[in-house]
């Protein structure tokens, strides 16, 4: 049996009585089938969006990231609860400049507005535009109402740098000093020291509690600063005013000659620059140079008083002229320091003689035209025992070099009731009764002779008694009187 033939789908013939013929024919389609499904496509589109844009108006959008925070799909309360738990756990370490301490929000009563921060972060959420945070992040910044005790804050900070500091070295602040090299004033630089700056250090903290922070570092902005720098106009204002103290000269005068001229090598050692930049005298220094180097040179005597310079005197003189800047000469103040008794009625009359005066314990030289040559405070004998120096006309019977005074012995007890060793042995009364230095005695004059005076002999102090060694001679009178 043969094979019957596969039918032709493609062609359709038609046998008639006429014979056959063969037509073309495609399966019947649907014209409007694409635009359909596109229009289903967007359907399902917008009705996603429109579902997430209904849920992302109360939630935010994905992608969203609000002062740091993954926030994508939270509520407005997620996040405010999210926040508070953040800052109730919140702690740092901090440290650096030597000092390492911990810090919570518990220490320092650290706070924030939680609702206030999520509500202000939900007004920039666009739900309506959430799509576009599934290929991107967007960041989003709200203001966090922090709130803490400063008090708090200081007063921890406080503890851990008052430790440091006791043994830090402190800022020292750009002062002057003098240059011998250049003859001015020049700049001393600051520097910084290592002690804390306990307010910058406290901001600092405050800053990271409020950034939420898990660490803080002090650097050099919270060491503490010098308060004048190199820089500091007050600084440069001191230079110039002492520079131009430097450039005064005074003359120093006695009875109107020059005995001496200021100038910057002495005051380049007076001026002072003080703390506060004010510049200054040091007067203290001032006198102290006019006494030793002046002192002798324009000290002097009449016959009522002994002057010597007043160191003070020249110092507030020179002191006021030099910050002033007047070179006007200053004549030397002289200050009395001893005022002498009244002399002895008639003695400028008596020719070359020693005036012993008894009454006042003071003694005179003078010369054969009555000028005085020496004078001096005394002791003589102690009238309380009956040993008075004996009034009278005398004259000196002997000059001799270290002697020993060797005493009697009243108290009957075998040995000589004193023996001094004295430098200068003048005698009058025989070689019993003389004058002499007592180095043993600290002061002379006034009442001394009624308590504790000598054995009947004319003590003089041992400076005054070498001067009278050198200018009496064998034979001059000694007067001595009440």
């Amino acid at each position: 049996m043969a094979d019957a033939p596969l039918p032709n789908r493609g062609n359709h013939e038609t046998q008639g009585d006429s014979g056959s013929h063969k037509t073309d024919a495609k399966e019947p389609q649907c014209p409007h089938g694409p635009a359909i499904a596109i229009a289903g496509c967007a359907g399902a589109l917008l009705l996603a969006w429109g579902i997430g844009a209904a849920h992302f108006s109360s939630h935010f959008a994905p992608g969203t990231v609000v002062n740091g925070i993954d926030a994508a799909g939270m509520s407005e309360s997620d996040l405010a609860a999210k926040v508070a738990s953040d800052v109730a756990a919140w702690k740092a370490n901090v440290s650096g400049n030597g000092v390492s301490f911990d810090v919570s929000a518990t220490d320092i009563d650290l706070a924030v507005d939680a609702a206030s921060f999520a509500h202000d972060a939900m007004a920039q959420n666009d739900g309506a535009s959430w799509p576009l945070g599934l290929f991107s992040k967007r960041a989003v910044e709200a203001p966090r109402a922090f709130s803490l005790n400063e008090e708090k804050v200081a007063s921890l900070v406080d503890a851990a740098v008052a430790e440091h500091n006791a043994s830090a070295a402190a800022p020292a602040n750009a002062t002057c000093a003098y240059s011998a090299a250049s003859g001015k004033f020049e700049v001393v630089a600051e520097s910084a020291g290592s002690t804390i700056d306990s307010e910058a250090a406290s901001l600092k903290v405050q800053e990271a509690a409020k950034s939420l922070a898990s660490s803080a570092s002090l650097g050099a902005d919270e060491l503490e600063k010098p308060a004048v720098t190199s820089g500091s106009p007050e600084l440069a204002e001191a230079i110039k005013k002492a520079d131009a103290m430097l450039a005064v000269e005074i003359p120093l005068t006695k009875e109107g000659h020059e005995v001496a001229r200021i100038n910057k090598d002495l005051t380049s050692g007076w001026i002072v620059v003080g703390p506060d930049l004010s510049v200054n005298i040091n007067q203290d220094s001032v006198a102290a140079w006019a006494e030793n180097t002046l002192g002798e040179q324009v000290a002097k005597s009449d016959e009522v008083n002994d002057y010597e310079i007043d160191g003070s005197g020249v110092a507030e003189s020179l002191a006021g002229q030099i910050a002033s800047g007047s070179a006007a000469a200053v004549e030397i103040p002289l200050t009395v320091v001893d005022s002498r008794p009244e002399e002895s009625e008639g003695a400028r009359g008596r020719g070359r003689h020693i005036d012993v005066n008894l009454s006042n314990q003071y003694a005179r030289l003078y010369d054969e035209g009555g000028n005085v040559l020496w004078r001096s405070y005394i002791v003589t004998g102690n009238t309380s025992e009956g040993r008075g120096t004996p009034a009278g006309t005398y004259a000196v019977n002997a000059k001799q070099r270290n002697q020993t005074l060797v005493g009697m012995d009243e108290d009957h007890d075998g040995e000589p009731d004193y023996k001094s060793e004295v430098s200068y042995w003048m005698p009058f009364v025989g070689n019993s009764i003389g004058l002499h230095d007592a180095n043993w005695r600290s002061n002379f004059g006034g009442s001394i002779y009624a308590y504790a005076g000598s054995h009947g002999c004319v003590n003089l102090p041992p400076e005054e008694a070498a001067e009278l060694y050198s200018l009496i001679n064998v034979g001059d009178t000694v007067y001595v009187h009440w």
